[in-house]
């Protein structure tokens, strides 16, 4: 650790970025914060790239940044992990992982998850993992809670509301391009949920499904939550 002017504790940052581009507006943000210092920075085109540094000043790296694809992040995170067992690692990912992923880093060294690009953002993750509080943002919790309702729906015999959403859409005479449109949800998921709606209800076509209806929306266990 070292100290700026003030005496106050500079955070130790190595930045891991799969191109300049993503990462150009971040390191410009780090240089002029008060308590951070970049210490490593590293463009990663392969997990080879991840193995083989080893010009890092990692003495002085007190939290590690990844902004790699899919593919690597989690050979990058193990590695980091092996050979810096107690520093934090923040993970920003453009596009969602599997929670199982998700799930193997944050047992593999990972303080922080966020899917937003903001520098601001990604500076207070690095702060709460630097004091080990770690954080994960409020899409990754969005997310999590819509597969946790969707799970227990489904373990349930339960529709989850926008399976009977789309339901009561079909009883309005709804196509499934117009469904999908008013959703804001793809065709192919709107197929699914029009295919899961049958499935719950044993049948094979709308006409019974709206002749359902009616009765269903009487019966609690079938009633949005």
């Amino acid at each position: 650790m070292t100290k700026n002017t003030d005496q106050q504790p500079l955070i130790g940052v190595a930045l891991l970025v799969s191109s300049e581009l993503e990462d150009e507006g971040l390191l410009k943000v780090i240089h002029d914060l008060t308590d951070m210092v970049s210490t490593c920075h590293r463009i990663i085109h392969d997990i080879a790239d991840v193995e083989a540094m080893v010009t890092c000043q990692w003495e002085k790296v007190e939290v590690v940044i990844m902004m790699l694809t899919h593919k690597i992040v989690e050979s990058a995170v193990n590695i980091c992990h092996e050979n810096l067992v107690d520093v934090p690692i923040v993970v920003v990912a453009k596009e969602p992982l599997q929670w199982s992923v998700a799930s193997r880093l944050l047992d593999h060294g990972v303080k922080g998850l966020t899917m937003s690009m903001q520098a601001s953002v990604i500076v207070s993750m690095v702060r709460l993992a630097y004091y080990r509080t770690g954080g994960v943002d409020s899409e990754w919790i969005r997310q999590l809670l819509n597969v946790i309702e969707e799970g227990d729906a489904q373990r349930m015999g339960r529709l989850t509301d926008l399976d009977y959403h789309i339901w009561s859409l079909m009883v309005k005479g709804y196509s499934n391009p117009k469904i999908s449109q008013y959703c804001g949800i793809s065709l192919s998921q709107t197929k699914h949920h029009v295919n899961n709606i049958f499935k719950h209800l044993g049948v094979h076509d709308r006409e019974h499904a709206i002749m359902l209806y009616d009765a269903a929306a009487r019966v609690s266990s079938l009633s949005p939550k």
